[in-house]
């Protein structure tokens, strides 16, 4: 491959990772918003109440991994 074709191959990644880490920064602060707001809420049941903790606690975990991945890759 040619060094350009290399360069090009880097920004086009680097402009991909960036996307993707703006993304699941959003995706993180909205669940973050979204779980404290279902302790402050009244539940329909108790289940609701158990489900939705765990889910955002869940959520919250994988997204933190793949953000670190991704903003990893970044700074490669």
């Amino acid at each position: 491959m040619y060094r350009n074709d290399i360069k090009s191959k880097e920004s086009e990644s680097k402009i991909g990772n960036s996307v993707l880490a703006i993304n699941f920064s959003v995706v993180l602060v909205f669940m973050i918003f979204q779980l404290f707001k279902s302790f402050n809420n009244e539940p329909i049941s108790n289940w609701h109440f158990y489900f939705s903790i765990i889910g955002y606690a869940w959520g919250l975990i994988f997204v933190s991994i793949f953000l670190f991945f991704t903003i990893k890759n970044l700074f490669k």
